[in-house]
């Protein structure tokens, strides 16, 4: 491929074709000088403009030349069809090509060389690391399954290579060993290519559940968030920044509670990153005064949602009074009270002197309403029906059934309680420690945890890191790397569209990446088949774009693109 090149040579300018091409033996790109022109000054004076008619010449012979060789290659896919058999012809493979845009995110956060430094100080394996986990993170982002069947289909990506199950397996293992110094590499990267605000991070616990009823000490039985209460399960406590991208995560027992997970991962946090100014924003099952005061104790500051319902006497009273109420519109209003607690940690007295700002919303009151109706059904049908009482009581329908203390049998529904509860229907209340803030940013940041709970809807439905189909302890950590690492590289290309102002969700852009296929053609009397490029969606256009990434050509050889 020729082009025009100017250079300096002591001070004075000169012009030369030169040529790019691809060394034979080590692939590389190189450049060679065809044709040297002269001095620009003195090739202007005799043509103005000869340098731009000289570049136009050239751009023109490349699309030429590329026009020509593309007619041939069309002419010998034509030829080659012709030749095979009927028979053989049924079914062309078709691989996806889709994946080289995950592949230009995990070459951009320069995994390859992180995998391939870890297996080289901490292992002898022998095969390639970085491949059976690029694999794996490839069929979680685009096609979820179980492991092995992620091995088995592992030819429908593009940039598959040669591998085995137990490598898979082993894959798993190194993966949980270096889940530490991967995080570590992510957010070093992260913190490269982009402004990454750490002031502000996101907490929250979700639950994952295994296809077994088999407990150890890591899979365990408790409260299910996804209702699967006959299965055994982990918790993880996963930390993400104001972007939605992971920070860390970390996993505990399957019956550890919400609130005794926050502490182990602020530690890890301050121990690993050096992070001891932050404000931890979570919701109420993470609202323990236990937890505030160590978050206090670390320097960290906290935004928390705080249940209305269940506080003291003067709390209500400060929620139903009408004073200082700020109000935006008739459906939303606010106000900031003085907020003090304590609790007893190591035998001391620890004051807890905070915000607290209480917010109504006539959204939030519908929401509430129509809850406590669906609470009030279920509460008269165990009224109306003794025998399933025992059974029920423990889903919630037991809120407004009352129970005589004098007789065990005597059940009524408690109208006290429905008219207790209808007072504070679209009251909310949000924590703080931070009394510099205001409240419209205590708001603004307590309103940013949607982006934690669509994380984990992004691992749990696009990814389907649930149920889990491995047993060991290393497979089942090596899982949870592997989907921490594709949920990072799917939240930061998501980063990288925003960006440039290309809004896709997450399934849509994973839909894109699914439809740019292309049909193979495999060529006996060469090393590199033949492609047809499928047509793809509109979405995967837009996604080239955003990243300046080059759409293939309609057909080709299959070598151009692996090279690419």
């Amino acid at each position: 491929m020729s082009s025009i090149q100017v250079y300096n040579s002591r001070g004075i300018k000169y012009a030369r074709i030169v040529e790019s091409y691809r060394d034979p033996i080590t692939r590389k790109p190189k450049t060679r000088v065809l044709k040297v022109l002269g001095r620009v000054d003195e090739l202007e004076a005799k043509e103005p403009g000869i340098l731009e008619r000289l570049r136009t010449e050239c751009r023109e012979s490349r699309a030429f030349n590329e026009s020509l060789k593309q007619e041939a290659l069309f002419k010998n896919i034509q030829q080659h069809l012709e030749s095979i058999d009927d028979t053989a012809a049924k079914g062309f493979p078709v691989r996806n090509y889709g994946v080289k845009v995950y592949e230009n995110i995990w070459n951009e956060l320069n995994l390859d060389y992180f995998f391939d430094y870890r297996q080289k100080r901490d292992t002898n394996i022998k095969f390639k690391v970085k491949e059976v986990v690029s694999m794996l993170v490839y069929s979680r982002l685009l096609k979820p399954t179980s492991k092995k069947r992620s091995f088995e289909q592992r030819e429908f990506f593009i940039n598959s290579n040669d591998m085995n199950l137990e490598q898979i397996y082993r894959g798993l293992s190194f993966l949980a060993d270096e889940k530490e110094s991967l995080e570590k590499h992510l957010n070093k990267q992260l913190s490269l290519k982009m402004t990454r605000n750490l002031g502000v991070a996101f907490y929250d616990v979700t639950t994952y559940y295994f296809e077994s009823v088999r407990a150890d000490e890591l899979k365990k039985f408790g409260y299910s968030k996804d209702n699967k209460v006959n299965q055994v399960q982990v918790v993880m406590g996963l930390l993400i920044d104001d972007e939605g991208i992971p920070i860390s995560y970390e996993l505990f027992p399957g019956n550890t509670n919400d609130f005794k997970t926050l502490v182990p991962v602020m530690e890890h946090l301050r121990e690993n990153y050096g992070i001891n100014k932050i404000i931890i924003t979570a919701d109420r099952g993470l609202n323990s005064k236990q937890n505030l005061a160590y978050l206090k104790s670390k320097g960290f500051d906290y935004v928390m949602a705080y249940k209305i319902r269940s506080a003291s006497k003067s709390v209500k009273a400060l929620v139903l009074g009408d004073e200082d109420y700020t109000a935006e519109g008739p459906d939303f209003k606010w106000k900031v009270c003085d907020f003090k607690n304590s609790v007893i940690v190591d035998g001391k007295k620890v004051l807890l002197e905070d915000n607290m700002v209480i917010t109504w919303s006539a959204k939030r009151a519908e929401k509430d309403r129509r809850d406590r109706e669906r609470l009030i059904e279920k509460s008269k049908r165990l009224v109306e029906s003794k025998s399933t009482l025992k059974a029920e009581m423990k889903k919630g329908g037991k809120k407004y059934v009352q129970l005589s203390i004098f007789d065990d049998d005597h059940i009524s529904f408690n109208q006290t309680q429905v008219e207790t509860d209808e007072q504070f229907d679209g009251y909310y209340g949000i924590q703080s420690s931070d009394k510099s803030l205001s409240a419209e940013k205590v708001i603004e940041i307590y309103q940013g945890l949607w982006k934690i709970e669509e994380s984990f809807r992004v691992m749990k439905t696009n990814l389907e890191a649930r149920p889990i189909f491995v047993w060991t302890q290393a497979s089942i950590r090596g899982h949870f790397v592997m989907c921490y690492l594709a949920l990072v590289i799917q939240r930061y290309l998501e980063y990288k569209l925003r960006k440039e102002k290309i809004e896709i969700s997450t399934g849509n852009i994973q839909d894109a990446l699914r439809s740019a296929n292309v049909t193979i053609i495999d060529d006996s009397k060469s090393n590199s088949p033949y492609y047809l490029k499928n047509q793809s969606n509109d979405d995967f256009s837009a996604i080239l774009s955003a990243l300046d990434l080059s759409e293939i050509l309609p057909y080709g050889r299959l070598n151009d693109i692996l090279r690419s």
